[in-house]
């Protein structure tokens, strides 16, 4: 009779995985800012907490400004009223044109003394109490934060108070490395898609072509949409590199478009608005151009809803516009630098400044009499060097031709097959140096014959020259054909 287990089966319990613990919820909240999102929302809320800390600490110094200047105001008026009076008694008075021009002149010399002092040491540009307003708005403080944070620095306004300068340092600490990383992942992305588009449309002709050229006959070449993208057969994505040119055409294309834009809204000519695009976003900030209606203008608060949401608009348009152009031209240089730092190596090696250890280098050096005149060091095999010693090759040309030609055919394993091409270009070669052995052996033996006789006579022993003579780095095939 069957019965029934209830045990499991252990391929259950052993192939289930432990679940992983969910993560704390500070950990999913750092995930999360670290994010191409995360950090987009982090840096604008960075930039937005920094321009309301800059407008509390700023804008009770600028109310105490603002009534010092009305103090002065008040003077000056005053001071207006008072010429004035003079000027007319003046008139009443019996005196010649040369005094009365001399007077006006003296009291013109102490208004424009005051209005000096007013306008240069607390900061009035005219109209009445009524006209005024917060230089620490939240546009200009806005402003300012992004100019810290861009390393821009406009200069447009700045901070007069000591807290405000301490948090002006603070500030730059923290927030310009955090744009630096939102910069640097939206290059990287910009980066990425500028190679992909540049390899799968601008290099899909040169693929298509080299394809058909490659086409089996009577069968069909393969397309480019069968590709695998990054492992493609030629030029790969991982591998290719955009052109200079097409860099520069887009940077150009960008500096133009925000052109466009800012001679809309500024009212500023072409020419300005490109100058002042280009000293933005390669961050040289003179401060000569400052973007005032697209970005703080209709801040005085005098206008409707519709006015305040086209102000908003420009303003996020603006800030956008300098993030993403920074990134674009920062990654346009980074692929431009490379591509010219390897052309400038080239060049130098072709001229000769920098030098190439890959390539082979010759190298004369200086050989005994009777020898090859010029050497060179070449990479040689274990075979080489079994006949590159001037002691084997003399006891060749001892044992003779015959004996040389039978032990190089034994050592090179040639005995008992077919030759292939390399290996009869190879006996050519020997049989070239054979004869050159020969005839040099034929030309110093009567040298040799008289030299012993004289020695004989003479009562000196013959010098063996296998063991006097030390061995020379010679490789007699490659460098007599050199030769």
């Amino acid at each position: 009779m069957a019965t029934i287990s209830n045990e499991q089966p252990l391929t259950d319990t052993t192939s289930r995985q432990p679940e992983k613990p969910p993560l704390p919820l500070p950990t999913r909240i750092l995930q999360f800012l670290l994010s191409q999102f995360g950090l987009f929302l982090l840096v604008a809320f960075v930039a937005a907490f920094g321009a309301w800390i800059f407008m509390e600490i700023e804008q009770p110094q600028e109310d105490e400004a603002f009534k010092i200047m009305s103090l002065k105001l008040k003077d000056f008026k005053e001071s207006e009223d008072y010429i004035v009076g003079s000027l007319w008694l003046l008139r009443e008075q019996n005196i010649t044109e040369k005094k009365f021009g001399k007077k006006v002149s003296q009291q013109l010399a102490i208004l424009r003394e005051f209005t000096l002092d007013l306008a240069h040491n607390h900061g009035y540009k005219g109209g009445s109490e009524d006209d005024w307003s917060y230089s620490w708005n939240f546009a200009n403080s806005l402003l300012f934060t992004v100019t810290i944070m861009t390393t821009i620095g406009y200069g447009h306004i700045s901070p007069k108070t000591m807290y405000g300068q301490l948090f002006t340092i603070l500030y730059a600490m923290i927030g310009t490395p955090l744009l630096l990383v939102f910069l640097a992942n939206i290059g990287d992305g910009m980066a990425r898609a500028l190679t992909l588009t540049y390899s799968r449309v601008c290099c899909r002709w040169c693929r298509s072509s080299r394809y058909k050229q490659l086409r089996a006959p009577g069968k069909r070449a393969k397309r480019v949409s069968d590709d695998v993208v990054g492992k493609e057969e030629y030029m790969p994505t991982d591998e290719i590199n955009v052109p200079i040119t097409i860099n520069l055409v887009l940077i150009t294309l960008y500096l133009g478009l925000g052109a466009v834009i800012f001679s809309e809204w500024e009212q500023w000519d072409i020419v300005a608005s490109y100058y002042f695009t280009f000293v933005t976003l390669s961050t040289i900030g003179f401060g000569d151009y400052v973007p005032g209606k697209s970005f703080l203008g209709r801040s005085s608060g005098d206008g409707d809803d519709e006015t305040f949401s086209a102000a908003s608009i420009e303003m996020m348009v603006t800030v956008t516009y300098c993030f993403v152009g920074m990134a674009l031209i920062s990654m346009c240089i980074q692929i431009m630098q490379d591509q010219i730092v390897t052309k400038v190596r080239w060049a130098g090696q072709e001229v000769g400044i920098i030098e190439d250890k890959t390539r082979p280098q010759l190298r004369i050096r200086r050989t005994r009499r009777y020898a090859v005149p010029e050497t060179a060091k070449f990479v040689r095999t274990a075979e080489d060097k079994r006949l590159a010693s001037a002691r084997q090759h003399r006891r060749y040309r001892r044992e003779g031709d015959g004996a040389a030609k039978r032990r190089q055919s034994k050592e090179w394993g040639e005995e008992g097959g077919q030759k292939t091409d390399q290996e009869l270009i190879k006996e050519h070669s020997e049989q070239n140096v054979d004869q050159r052995k020969q005839q040099q052996s034929n030309e110093q033996q009567p040298q040799q014959e008289q030299q012993d006789q004289r020695n004989r006579k003479d009562g000196r022993e013959t010098p063996d020259l296998d063991r006097d003579t030390p061995d020379l780095d010679l490789e007699f095939d490659d460098m007599f054909n050199l030769a």
